[in-house]
């Protein structure tokens, strides 16, 4: 099966805000073994979404396969342990591992182990050589067919049920889990599943004595695997990311999950077929062409559904539908929509003053493209202002559909918020129009060259950029001025409008040295200058020749490879 990469994260990159993943992001295809647990495919859907979400080019396969042990297992155990009761003998992952391996090629391997291996071997030191001897031949296995990265999860817990004790079966989970944990030491990445699950169901029954995680002592049910889920993805980010990936993708419903579970679903059949395996009573899967066009007609239906229509309060703005609505951090979000949005929902966000000098807003909405405004007043663009727009622009490209790089219209001290954030995120930005822009705060508002500065705003600006004193501020080299490299290489185009009277954000101290400098860095820049005017008024009477050139720099920015 090729690769699903570029249609998968059309979906998933509409669920949720992103974390900050670089090593996963260079996986392409990661590959899920384990026994029934994993078959199931719980866990994996959830790591799944959370993977692609966070930015993962990422396909995943499931190669889980009931009743599977690491270790080999003698006649003798095979007649005890599975052959009397279920009519077949266990298959263990050695039979088939090379035929995964070889046709799959995966960059990483997943492997959870433990629970079918802990039921048939000997309840003692043998038993747990036993299966260490078999996991290290695992992980050999797989290090000598180039993969990257092996992880392994310890496995679940076995639960003999509410006042029991601890069974002789979970007894040795637990010392395949200690023992695994302590491979730590010797560099193998291991993902402790165990501990937090026994942690997790006792303190539950401090509320509800009955719960079980397992209504047969093995197999989770959904908290079960939610909970294997979140030790995987706060292994690569965090508890808090592993929490709100949970909670942010909710709005979504069943029914979207149940979507991606399926598509795991097919995947899981048609590759558990191509393999093959020993385990009787699996449901064949499609042949791998057919699986890959089955993939793609869930993933459109996946695509419909991700992305939401705008919540919040709904009232007017200049005759178009205005939503306000929270994002991130609780910051009210403004999205005004055109009444005929261009293809692929193109966006201008604006920095600062949303109901100032609009006719450059009013007018692109009646071309097509979505305003968007975020109230952070009182932060300058600096980092905290940066961090709040980037919740917002994850929640507004993922979670609604908008596109991935927005013109930025930055009109006076909204140019700090545009350029900073552009900055940090210059792959994520079409163009910048800047009107009388402020780029540097020693000009505005610290008034330390040609203008008349504003006291109370420097003594703000000294205390949101974390600016101990006047020594400081004057040295600050954290201004749009400063670092114009980033934008110049990503190669996003400016075009600035200022009054040459202007005796407020001088245009010689802001866009002046702006233009000289990014042409020196081999950007391209546009200016027009208005003659006699000073700060006000904003814009030009004829927005035309900035809507045009907005306009033509979206639909290059945005255009499908």
């Amino acid at each position: 099966m090729k690769p699903l990469v570029s249609v998968i994260l059309l979906i998933a990159a509409s669920l949720l805000p992103a974390f900050a993943l670089p090593d996963v992001k260079d996986a392409k295809r990661i590959l899920f073994l384990g026994d029934s647990i994993t078959y199931d495919g719980n866990y994996v859907t959830d790591v799944e979404a959370w993977l692609l979400s966070s930015g993962a080019a990422a396909e995943v396969i499931n190669l889980g396969l009931p009743s599977e042990t690491a270790a080999d297992l003698t006649s003798v155990e095979q007649e005890e342990s599975h052959i009397k009761p279920y009519g077949f003998p266990r298959p263990t992952v050695s039979e088939r591992l090379q035929r995964v391996l070889e046709k799959t090629r995966p960059d990483w391997v997943f492997a959870c182990y433990g629970m079918n291996d802990g039921s048939s071997l000997p309840h003692n030191e043998e038993g747990l050589t036993r299966f260490s001897t078999a996991v290290e031949k695992l992980k050999a296995a797989v290090d000598n067919a180039g993969v990257k990265r092996f992880i392994m999860l310890t496995p679940p817990i076995h639960d003999a049920g509410p006042g029991k004790p601890q069974s002789q079966h979970d007894a040795m989970l637990a010392r395949f889990s200690q023992w695994l944990l302590s491979k730590r030491r010797d560099g193998w990445e291991v993902i402790d599943v165990h501990g937090p699950m026994r942690a997790a169901l006792e303190e539950r029954r401090k509320a509800e004595p009955d719960y079980r995680f397992a209504g047969d002592g093995v197999h989770p049910n959904r908290e079960g695997h939610r909970l294997i889920a979140k030790q995987i993805i706060a292994y690569f980010s965090s508890s808090q990311a592993a929490n709100e990936s949970f909670e942010q993708s909710s709005h979504l419903g069943a029914g979207f999950r149940k979507l991606i579970a399926q598509r795991v679903t097919v995947i899981r059949d048609a590759w558990l077929t191509e393999t093959k395996h020993a385990r009787p009573g699996i449901a064949a899967g499609l042949p791998l062409d057919q699986a890959e066009t089955k993939v793609r007609e869930i993933s459109a239906l996946l695509q419909e559904q991700a992305v939401q229509p705008f919540p919040g309060t709904k009232s007017q703005w200049n005759g178009f539908e205005r939503y306000d609505f929270p994002v991130g951090e609780d910051k009210l979000c403004s999205v005004i929509t055109p009444a005929n949005p261009l293809p692929g929902k193109s966006w201008a966000w604006k920095g600062e003053f949303l109901d100032a000098f609009p006719k450059t807003e009013i007018e692109l909405l009646k071309r097509g493209v979505y305003i968007v405004y975020l109230s952070a007043p009182n932060l300058l663009g600096a980092p905290e202002a940066v961090r709040h727009w980037n919740h917002a622009y994850a929640e507004l490209t993922r979670r609604y559909g908008l596109a991935k790089r927005p013109a930025l219209i930055g009109l006076s001290r909204g140019g700090l918020y545009c350029y900073n954030w552009a900055i940090a995120n210059p792959d994520k930005v079409a163009c910048i129009y800047g009107d009388a822009p402020v780029m540097d705060i020693k000009s505005w508002p610290g008034g330390k060259g040609k203008g008349k500065g504003s006291p109370n705003d420097w003594e703000l600006a000294r205390k949101v950029y974390g600016l101990k004193d006047e020594t400081e501020a004057l040295a600050f080299k954290g201004n749009p001025t400063d670092n114009l490299k980033s934008l110049a290489e990503a190669r996003v185009p400016l075009f600035h409008v200022y009054g040459d009277a202007d005796d407020v954000v001088p245009w010689e101290e802001n866009t002046g040295i702006v233009a000289e400098r990014y042409k020196q860095l081999g950007g391209s820049i546009e200016l027009m200058g208005k003659p006699g005017v000073g700060h006000h008024p904003h814009g030009l009477n004829d927005p035309s020749p900035v809507v045009e050139w907005i306009l033509k720099n979206l639909q290059a920015a945005n255009r499908s490879p």
